[in-house]
């Protein structure tokens, strides 16, 4: 029966199996059960669809002609995050297949197999991914919506961040963030944890780059009284401060080698060890780390430990710079005004046009934060209603009667700037609520929510 076109689209399953009886027996079966299915019979084959498109499940067996099933699920964690993954296989053991779950495979199957029993795992997966991907997802300001709307920006590289933290909800998987300096790594980082099941625990970040090197290990692992010079009393690392939550390690290509290998025991082990401890802390910490070096040439040249790298290079997330997103140049511009305004306590309504055209016509070398920086100082120092131009460059405002601005007359404009002062000031004074703000403004959460889509204030 042909599909309602107002139906959502049949899930999507990528079957890897060598097997030809195999695979042809679930691919007829999964389309009776309404899914669209793809097939492939090695990695190289599997490698190619994936890189055409997003899977809702991928099922694929653990030996295959070209390699180890493990390796493909690994690359499928990366490229396809937040994927299900059931494996099947003949040859795995009790420990094998433990630890396979645990890295992220929501379950496995030993052959021979019932194919009700397949055709049941597969649908409770995808209906647990489509369950992640309705739940709304919220931003830093507490703003909420579904997935994909522009949270944290209207460009389609944004925008798939938030698909993709919308899919690894509940997963523990390491993820890395790559990316120019000043791109958003720490701000995305804290979108995923706002937006996983650890949420309401810790988000720890540590500036690896930041630290000196004699204090890395202290920092990250902790110590106890006596353990060195100047220990007084235990401190608790960084690892144990985010115990239930997620720890944010920034730059983390600039710690020594030394270092790197015991943080790789601590990834491995899910356990720490402090300075002069007797023994180690079990920990429960999800691990998000960023950097701007390329670590596949820094693993070649010898500076970043390999297994470190697989270990961490779980789901990788690149963050283009801003000149390669330049729809996000205005939305992030006029956030930050309303931000920066409300923080300094400014009546400062936004940009003018001529301002914004300049604004989009710039690289931004420094990326989203050369962009804070510029509007930050701008609103500091501006002694107008609007943003212009010369407050974005740091030059004095043209002589009087060389560029008169009229006091509007027209009502409608005065109504619109007044409500933007108001909703400025409730926002301030609601800490970013919008409950609290619509709530000060006399208005519904809808309203206010429409009003700041109109005004471009805030995350609408």
């Amino acid at each position: 029966m042909p599909r309602d076109a107002t139906e959502a689209p049949a899930p999507s399953i990528l079957i890897v199996d060598d097997d030809d009886l195999m695979r042809i027996s679930l691919e007829d079966r999964l389309r009776m059960e309404g899914f669209e299915t793809f097939a492939a019979a090695d990695i190289a084959s599997a490698r190619e669809l994936l890189a055409t498109r997003f899977f809702d499940l991928v099922t694929t067996d653990i030996r295959l002609p070209d390699g180890d099933g493990r390796a493909l699920f690994e690359e499928i964690c990366r490229v396809n995050p937040g994927a299900p993954v059931i494996l099947m296989t003949a040859y795995i053991s009790v420990e094998d297949a433990v630890a396979l779950t645990k890295a992220g495979a929501v379950d496995y199957l030993t052959k021979p197999f019932d194919l009700d029993e397949f055709v049941s795992k597969a649908r409770r997966a995808v209906d647990r991914l489509h369950d992640l991907r309705a739940a709304p997802i919220v931003g830093l300001d507490g703003s909420a919506a579904p997935a994909g709307s522009g949270l944290l920006g209207r460009s389609p590289a944004m925008r798939r961040i938030e698909n993709i933290a919308a899919r690894i909800r509940d997963v523990d998987s390491s993820v890395l963030l790559t990316g120019e300096s000043g791109v958003g790594k720490e701000v995305v980082a804290r979108f995923i944890h706002r937006n996983s099941t650890r949420a309401e625990r810790p988000f720890v970040a540590i500036d690896c780059a930041a630290l000196p090197s004699a204090m890395v290990e202290s920092e990250l692992f902790g110590f106890e009284q006596g353990a060195m010079p100047g220990a007084e009393r235990h401190h608790a690392g960084r690892f144990e401060q985010a115990q239930g939550g997620t720890i944010f390690l920034d730059e983390v290509a600039e710690i020594s080698l030394e270092t790197q290998a015991k943080l790789l025991r601590v990834l491995q082990e899910r356990e720490v060890l402090p300075l002069g401890a007797s023994g180690p802390v079990a920990l429960d910490v999800r691990v998000i780390a960023a950097t701007q070096v390329n670590l596949d040439a820094a693993v070649a040249a010898g500076r970043f430990r390999a297994d470190l790298y697989w270990r961490l290079n779980v789901i990788h997330i690149p963050i283009p710079p801003l000149r390669k997103r330049p729809d996000d140049i205005l939305f992030l511009a006029r956030r930050f005004v309303a931000e920066q305004a409300a923080a300094m306590e400014r009546p400062i309504l936004g940009l003018s046009a001529a301002a914004e055209a300049w604004l989009a016509r710039l690289d931004y070398p420094g990326n989203v934060r050369e962009l804070r920086n510029m509007i930050e100082r701008a609103v500091a120092l501006s002694a107008g209603p609007r943003l212009q131009e010369y407050d974005l460059k740091g030059e004095a405002p043209p002589e009087a009667g060389v560029e008169a601005v009229a006091p509007k007359l027209n009502l409608k404009a005065q109504v619109e700037d007044a409500e933007r002062i108001a909703i400025l000031r409730a926002l301030e004074e609601a800490n970013g609520v919008l409950q609290d703000a619509a709530a000060l403004l006399g208005v519904s959460r809808k309203t206010l929510w429409d009003k700041l889509r109109r005004y471009g204030l805030g995350n609408a």
